[in-house]
């Protein structure tokens, strides 16, 4: 069951203000961007000022558990990653026997290779007295958490905005049903690795209900 969004969680965060001379967050943007699991240990709250304006984020750090490069193909459109080097395929009646097929080289990223992909040094200078060891910062504007919930300890799947910390829409794996919801905006990447329960994409509502579906996590698990 969805809940309510109590701010209150968010609100008793202190903030921290950071001056900068010029802030283009889009320069941390570049690339295809990665998808990950992991669970929130905390997070922060920052206002970044220039001489022109005010944005607040809120940083969640998250211990990632697993990563994957966002794939496209050849129009631009999101495809789901090749999970793993090789794939079961049913051989036998009513799928009793399997035989193992390559799938070509994995999308999965080693714990390495993704912190040198999100990690910016100029970001990093920000929020690394508020990030656990072990844990991975990522930026989100706070208006885009209006509508959802989340909080220490929450199983999450991010994608970014590039090979960068800032987050292009985050759900909320629900632990007894082991399902997410749908991206907010309904570009959701196939269905058996984005659907139910609780998220939000940067500058959106999460979708209504009756616009999510099951999950079946196999992907994830291979």
């Amino acid at each position: 069951m969805s809940r309510i969004y109590q701010d209150e969680k968010l609100q008793s965060v202190s903030v921290c203000t950071h001056h900068v001379d010029k802030w283009e967050a889009d320069e941390f943007q570049s690339g295809n961007g990665v998808i990950l699991e992991g669970s929130i240990t905390s997070m922060s709250r920052h206002v970044i000022a220039d001489k022109s304006r005010k944005e607040r984020y809120c940083v969640f750090h998250v211990q990632v558990n697993r990563a994957h490069r966002r794939q496209y193909d050849s129009s631009g459109k999101e495809i789901e990653p090749n999970f793993s080097e090789t794939r079961k395929v049913s051989t036998g009646y009513l799928h009793s026997s399997y035989k193992v097929q390559d799938k070509g080289q994995t999308d999965r990223l080693t714990m390495s290779q993704l912190s040198d992909l999100v990690n910016k040094p100029t970001l990093q200078m920000l929020t690394s007295k508020h990030c656990p060891q072990g844990t991975l910062s990522f930026w989100i504007e706070e208006s885009a958490l209006e509508m959802v919930e989340l909080t220490a300890g929450d199983e999450v799947r991010v994608k970014t905005k590039g090979d960068g910390p800032f987050i292009y829409s985050i759900a909320k794996i629900d632990a007894v049903s082991a399902t997410v919801s749908n991206y907010a905006g309904g570009e959701g990447v196939g269905a058996s690795w984005t659907d139910k329960v609780m998220a939000v994409k940067d500058g959106s509502k999460a979708l209504p209900q009756n616009q999510v579906e099951g999950v079946d996590e196999d992907e994830w698990d291979d």
